[in-house]
């Protein structure tokens, strides 16, 4: 199955079809038992069912524009989640390595010294927060296949 998409703008990692569509299928499932519940009064029954509808409807629609995604192109990495965004250029990157946090492997991000110091950053390495429930080896590979060490200009 390819994780991953080659456009104009460049290599796309987003999040597997199987996880997102079970994902959305688990929020309506949820709404559904809201609808039928009445134990909790009225009001916690259509806000439960009226919340997790929506919630499920959003990630389709996340799953469908891919707004969660690892864009890598000219410029670098271009992390997006629902959440947050982080960015590194190419010439901040030294490589890409595996580290376990809570028992998941996750792709980690190690900067150059300067790039840290850019980022204000303690560390030199970032941890990305997911690997979007692709393999990690297919993601780290493709990763450090795209780092482009080449000098650039500064601007």
């Amino acid at each position: 199955m390819k994780f991953f998409k080659k456009s104009n703008k460049g290599v796309i990692i987003k999040p597997a079809n199987w996880r997102q569509l079970a994902y959305s299928l688990f929020l309506f499932l949820v709404a559904v038992f809201f609808s039928f519940i009445s134990e909790f009064g009225l009001f916690v029954s259509w806000f439960g069912t009226i919340a997790f509808v929506f919630f499920g409807l959003l990630n389709l629609l996340d799953l469908i524009f891919v707004w969660s995604r690892l864009l890598v192109n000219t410029d670098g990495y271009n992390l997006r989640g629902w959440f947050m965004r982080k960015e590194y250029k190419h010439e901040e990157i030294e490589s890409f390595t595996v580290q376990k946090y809570g028992n998941r492997s996750l792709p980690v991000v190690n900067l150059k010294k300067k790039a840290a110091g850019i980022h204000t950053l303690d560390k030199k390495s970032v941890a990305f927060p997911c690997t979007f429930g692709n393999p990690i080896e297919d993601v780290i590979d493709l990763l450090n296949k795209n780092l482009n060490k080449a000098p650039r200009k500064r601007k």
